[in-house]
């Protein structure tokens, strides 16, 4: 009986052992970019000297812009890697949560009286939201003034998000296609929503205009679901990059990144100068850290969007700095799970209104911060920020 303890105990030993040499002898995951006109040979006999094994590839389908990059796992340093003209950038291909939670706001329990806040009535207040199928921050960017211009009809939106569930009754038949990122699959069940956050986002910008449910700013807009984050709203680097060069490679007009990061990356942001250059409008949340911007929202190849309050002010919790192009409402009473810069980027209202100016865009601001006119502004003229 002894004996088998011990030798129950050794084989489990053994099997420890073994697992961790073999997550030692995997290492780490890398971002390895390599110059333009870089060939497949020439690749593999760069990892070959590496000693890295080649996990996936994210390469650009235009012969003129190329983006080349190979994800790689290797057993060494980034700092003793050997170098090779051909090689561009190598970056560790970080796994983090890329979707912030915005701070949780407890009303007081007093009247609005009480709190000076005479303008408003508790039933007013509380039923407002459910008197049309037009959301609080749809109307408050007046943007059913401007679907009589347009409703972002055809306009192609990439939402770079968690999925989307594209059998939501106000997003039926609005979903035109997508891809998992993650497993690098295309099938319409590979890129279905399994947390709620891209499915949100895509409801603000283009939910149907049907007399239910809620509407979003460009309710003609089409949708695609670039699936680079999982339940848990977390993904590795690569796979938003992967998302960012879909986008472009298919494309798109206009990306929604309603994510965020505090590193930088140099990769990601060759990833955005790339889509850029093919025409895609990339709108970013600024993050809700309530400090500096986060990334992709810093990089100038984004339209980078903060979030307001009720009263036009900047929102306490949200990201700032000479990085934000615009203030985009965000929340009312600042309850809700995906309220924050998130939120605003789809589209208090960006994707929705940059589906509506999209053929006259670039420009710097649409309308100013109060309103949703689709005439573009130049620089010089833009109206201030409220901040």
């Amino acid at each position: 009986m002894i004996r088998m303890k011990w030798t129950a105990w050794l084989l489990a030993v053994a099997i420890i052992g073994g697992s961790s040499a073999q997550a030692a002898a995997a290492g780490k995951r890398l971002i390895i970019t390599f110059k333009s006109g870089t060939g497949a040979e020439k690749r593999q006999r760069v990892l070959e000297a590496l000693g890295a094994k080649p996990v996936t590839e994210i390469l650009s389908n235009d012969t003129q812009r190329q983006f080349v990059a190979v994800v790689a796992e290797s057993s060494m340093a980034l700092d003793v890697l050997p170098k090779d003209a051909s090689i561009d950038k190598v970056e560790e291909d970080y796994k983090i949560r890329w979707i912030e939670a915005m701070p949780t706001f407890n009303a007081p329990s007093a009247s609005f009286k009480e709190l000076g806040l005479t303008k408003f009535t508790q039933s007013g207040f509380q039923t407002a939201a459910f008197r049309s199928e037009i959301p609080w921050g749809v109307a408050r960017v007046k943007a059913p003034a401007a679907w009589d211009y347009s409703e972002g009809a055809g306009v192609r939106v990439a939402v770079i998000d968690t999925g989307i569930d594209s059998t939501h009754r106000d997003l039926q038949a609005k979903v035109d296609g997508g891809v998992n990122a993650i497993t690098d699959c295309e099938r319409v069940e590979c890129w279905q929503d399994d947390n709620g956050h891209g499915t949100h986002v895509s409801g603000t910008i283009g939910a149907q205009r049907d007399n239910r449910g809620v509407v979003g700013v460009a309710p003609k807009a089409r949708l695609y679901a670039v699936k680079v984050l999982d339940a848990e709203g977390s993904g590795q680097l690569s796979d938003v990059i992967k998302g960012i060069i879909w986008a472009a490679n298919n494309n798109m007009q206009v990306a929604n990144m309603s994510l965020g990061s505090p590193v930088p990356s140099e990769t990601m942001q060759r990833a955005l100068k790339y889509a850029k250059a093919r025409g895609v409008i990339v709108v970013a949340a600024a993050g809700n850290s309530g400090s500096s911007v986060g990334y992709p929202g810093a990089y100038p190849e984004t339209i980078a969007v903060s979030a307001s309050d009720w009263n036009d002010n900047i929102a306490s919790f949200s990201s700032r700095g000479d990085e934000v192009k615009f203030i985009a409402r965000a929340c009312r009473s600042c309850r809700r799970r995906w309220a924050g810069t998130t939120r605003a980027s789809r589209g208090p209202r960006w994707p929705r209104r940059t589906s509506r100016v999209w053929p006259r865009w670039p420009c710097r601001r649409a309308g100013g911060v109060s309103t949703a006119r689709t005439a573009c502004w130049p620089r010089s003229k833009r109206p201030p920020c409220r901040w």
